[in-house]
Formats: structure tokens, C-alpha cells, sequence
């Protein structure tokens, strides 16, 4: 583990990766811990200082837990239930083939999260656990996921698949859930990612302060915890609304006061040591707000590494969707849009810059079975090349200048 941890300002690059998006392209049953592993690797060619990997939503997780439940026990049939007119086999065969790469890993003796700590140990990437604060992927039916939310049914927020942190057994149920993860992997913090998806907490604009403790008691864990493995400290981050106080974009990008985030009072309490502020999923330049950010940050130790996204709004159209490795034209165009996007947030005061479930890996030899193959091959090596620059301005300029050019 690192005897000391970068200043909050010079993480670089800050790489959110999906939950399950190296079990879905694993082979799945016949998963070693090497194939694992080897997905991981490919995740970190992006060269990102900062791995921060979705491990739970916050529950169910893709690692050993005594609090949470296992990310395969219900995936296959709250699958079959939330998309029930899409094709059925393609549905099954995807939820299945996660539930049994996690099931070989657990029956193995060790789960995703642990095999990713000792790849970025190996690697020299920081990584910590991310956990999507209240993830609705499955629309109404996520909270069917885990067996805590089962049981707890009267606790969501609603007409939403979420569950309510105003409820103290919901609260604390992720409190243990935090605590636990601290204390018994390495990892060099926790990150909370309070945009997945659009209802964190009920009544946000008068409940606020219920998410404002939940971080401050999450700090105070993680300095406890350090203490206790002798570290100088832990990492708590956060990926935040577009906006301090905007108003809202269409239905998904909402303001972090909207979204019940008091982020002034994190920031003035040393609550946090970075943010990445971020629309929901945007077209490119699709940057956020982030001189708001940068403004509230810069008398503090708090990081700002707004979120750059790989798509283009001109992708949109039919025949843009897919990009060909052969498609020259097309791919220096998303290259050089990435680039001026990130160029964007250093002109704006950025520390870094942060990216949110990029596809790069899912190329031939990084993953057993690429299978987001809707980006095309092409988008997929731009969205390597870009990445491999974004820690600063210079980097990006001369990713600009030189292209698609192979190192």
C-alpha cells in the first residue's frame, strides 16, 4: 500500500469504472482469478492515477461482504423482471453470465474487488470503492437487488427503486456496509457517487443534512481506520451534481442543492479531499459548471476534476453510432472533441479531470468477451488514447497535435 497519498490537487485523472462491466465481457463460470486480472489491466492501459471502482450500489457489492448481499444473488431475475419485452436470452445471458463469474471468483476464495486492489498495487494506481448512493439501473426494481432492500420495502423514496437514507435503519445498514469495506480491504478510500441516479434522499431540499452527516461520519470512519493500518490517511471523494445551484437540465441533471448536496459545508469542513462535478450523461463538450466548483474550492484541500464523456452529440445520428477502426476521419473528430472538452475544464481552473464508464478496455486481448460493441471498435481506441492524456493541459495539447498517431 502507498506509504503516502498525492496532494488532493494532483490526482491527474480520476477513472470511474461500472460495477459490472468486466464480469459481463468474462467467460463467466470458467473465470480465473488471472482472467480477472488481466481485465483490469487493460482498465488501467487508460493510465489514470486514480481508480475509482463501483463496487455497490451501495448494496448489492462485487466483493466479500457480511453486510451487503453478493451481486449475483438476484441479478438474473430483477433482469428478466425490469426489461421483460427486450429479448429474453440476450437479458438472461448477460445477467447469468455475471452471477457466475462472481460465484467462481467467491467460491475461489476472493471476489473483483480484491483481485483489482492487487492489480493497482502492482500498477501504482491509487484505487477506491465507489458506491453509486442510490442506484436506479434497474428502474423500480432495484431496490429487488439486495436482500436488505427485500426487506425494507417500506423504506424506498417515492414511486422510485431507492431507498431513503431518512430512514435510520436504511442509514445505518450503509454505515456498516462503509465501515466494513474500510476496514478489511486496501483500498485508499471510498468514493460516494452521488449522480447515479436522481433521488438521493426524500424531500432533499429539507433533508440535506441527513447526507451532509452521512459524509461527515464517513470521514471520520475513514481517519479512525487509517490510523488503525497506520496510514497518514484515506481518500473520501465524491462525483457531485452539475451545479452548485442551476436549474435543472432535462429530466436527469439536477443541481447538487436539488440533489440534497450541501457541498459549500464539505467543502468549509475538510469533509472531502476531492469532487468531480458531472452531468448525468451528456454530449460532448457536455462539460459541468466547474468554475462554480472551482470558485467554493480554492482556499481549500478540496480537488475539482470535472467529468469529460466520450460521446458526441453527432454520434446520434444512425450512421455515427458505431466507429470504425477504419473510420480515420471520425475518430480524430472524437478525438479532438475529448481534448478541447478537457482543455475546457483546465481552462476553467480544474485540478484534473475525471471520466465516467468509458469503454476503452473492451478492445480484443484486454477482455475475454468485448461485448459493448455498439461503440465500435474505433471510439473504443480513441476513448485509450484521450484518456492516456487527460492528467494535464500539456498532454492534452499535444494528444491534440499528434492524434491517432501510435506511441
Amino acid at each position: 500500500m502507498p506509504d503516502d497519498l498525492p496532494n488532493n490537487k494532483s490526482l491527474k485523472s480520476i477513472l470511474n469504472n461500472d460495477i459490472n462491466n468486466l464480469l459481463i465481457a468474462s467467460s463467466g463460470v470458467s473465470i480465473s482469478s488471472q482472467e480477472y486480472k488481466r481485465s483490469v489491466r487493460g482498465l488501467l492501459a487508460a493510465r489514470p492515477l486514480v481508480l475509482a471502482q463501483n463496487v455497490g450500489m451501495p448494496d448489492p457489492v462485487i466483493y466479500r461482504s457480511k453486510v451487503a448481499t453478493h451481486w449475483n444473488k438476484h441479478i438474473v431475475e430483477i433482469s428478466l423482471k425490469t426489461w421483460p419485452k427486450s429479448n429474453p436470452a440476450r437479458v438472461r445471458g448477460t445477467a447469468q453470465i455475471q452471477a457466475a463469474a462472481m460465484r467462481s471468483l467467491l467460491a475461489m476464495g476472493t471476489d473483483p474487488l480484491e483481485l483489482t486492489i492487487e492489480v493497482c498495487r502492482q500498477e501504482g494506481v491509487l484505487v477506491l470503492a465507489s458506491y453509486r448512493m442510490n442506484a436506479e439501473d434497474w428502474h423500480k426494481n432495484t431496490w429487488m437487488l439486495s436482500d436488505f432492500g427485500r426487506a425494507h420495502e417500506q423504506s424506498r423514496i417515492l414511486d422510485t427503486g431507492a431507498l431513503d437514507p431518512m430512514d435510520p435503519e436504511v442509514y445505518n445498514h450503509r454505515k456498516d456496509l462503509f465501515r466494513e469495506v474500510a476496514e478489511n480491504f486496501d483500498i485508499d478510500g471510498i468514493e460516494f457517487d452521488y449522480m447515479r441516479w436522481n433521488h438521493m434522499i426524500s424531500k432533499p431540499l429539507e433533508n440535506y443534512p441527513i447526507l451532509t452527516r452521512e459524509v461527515s461520519e464517513t470521514r471520520k470512519m475513514l481517519d479512525e481506520v487509517a490510523r488503525k493500518k497506520g496510514r497518514e490517511r484515506l481518500i473520501l471523494g465524491a462525483r457531485v451534481g452539475y451545479s452548485l445551484d442551476g436549474p435543472p437540465v432535462g429530466r436527469s441533471d439536477f443541481s447538487c442543492k436539488d440533489l440534497g448536496l450541501d457541498i459549500k459545508n464539505w467543502i468549509d469542513r475538510g469533509l472531502v479531499d476531492y469532487l468531480c462535478p458531472s452531468y448525468f450523461w451528456p454530449r460532448l463538450p457536455g462539460m459541468p459548471k466547474t468554475t462554480e466548483f472551482v470558485e467554493l474550492a480554492k482556499h481549500s484541500k478540496t480537488g475539482i476534476y470535472p467529468t469529460v464523456f466520450p460521446y458526441a452529440a453527432w454520434q446520434d445520428e444512425p450512421k455515427q453510432t458505431l466507429i470504425a477502426e477504419t473510420n480515420k476521419e471520425a475518430m480524430a473528430r472524437l478525438l479532438g472533441e475529448i481534448c478541447q472538452a478537457g482543455l475546457k475544464g483546465y481552462a476553467e481552473g480544474a485540478d484534473g479531470l475525471s471520466t465516467f464508464n468509458w469503454v476503452h478496455h473492451h478492445q480484443p486481448g484486454m477482455v475475454h468477451n468485448p461485448m459493448r460493441t455498439g461503440w465500435g471498435l474505433g471510439s473504443k481506441k480513441v476513448q485509450m488514447r484521450a484518456h492516456q492524456n487527460l492528467g494535464s493541459p500539456a498532454t492534452l495539447r499535444e494528444c491534440l497535435k499528434v492524434g491517432m498517431t501510435e506511441d
